[in-house]
């Protein structure tokens, strides 16, 4: 049976993210956190995207309050809480993680972007290097994929994903009414065979 640790050093070992997991002895949890958190970090450092920065940090306060809600909780709940690997990693060791055919498209669209950015920025010190920061022509260049291009990438990315929600939801909602649909079709049926049981 799991016993709840003391609180300050809750509070100090969930500083860093998945140590506060550690410390209380869930630490399938507490290593999800830990490399996802030095995952971000690694794709911020080498993809050079500043806006990636909000994950980490995401990931970061996440870890931070759930280690110490988790402290907070009675004793009873504290012990029927069970420690497993976040983000899907518990299908990695039973290999039952499997990505239909339209999340292997969107991990290819990310990867291609990301790809092409990485790409665009080893191109873009090339061309400094030959031609100088001062040429106004790359400078204009320059602030328009680091300020714009992000933009809308981002918004073109919340608006497919908003699109592949209303269809996911329409279709989900014509099932629904097949379903009735054949459920009422079935009823009118058998009653139609059995008239006699409304007599």
């Amino acid at each position: 049976m799991k016993k709840k640790k003391n609180r300050f050093w809750l509070f100090i070992f969930s500083l860093w993210p998945g140590a506060g997991h550690m410390y209380m002895g869930f630490m399938k949890m507490g290593l999800s956190l830990t490399l996802g958190f030095m995952l971000l970090i690694m794709i911020v450092s080498i993809t050079g995207i500043g806006a990636f920065g909000v994950l980490p940090f995401t990931l970061y306060i996440y870890s931070f309050f759930h280690a110490n809600n988790i402290g907070g909780l009675d004793d009873e709940s504290f012990a029927a809480m069970e420690d497993v690997y976040l983000f899907g990693l518990d299908g990695i060791g039973n290999r039952q993680v499997k990505i239909d055919q339209k999340g292997k498209k969107a991990v290819a669209v990310v990867f291609i972007v990301i790809g092409l950015y990485m790409l665009w920025n080893v191109a873009f010190e090339v061309l400094r290097g030959f031609l100088g920061w001062e040429n106004p022509v790359l400078k204009a260049v320059y602030y328009i994929m680091r300020d714009d291009v992000p933009r809308v990438v981002i918004a073109i990315a919340i608006i497919w994903f908003g699109t592949v929600l209303l269809r996911g939801k329409k279709g989900v909602t014509e099932v629904t009414d097949d379903n009735r649909n054949e459920q009422m079709k079935q009823i009118t049926q058998k009653d139609d065979a059995n008239p006699e049981e409304h007599i």
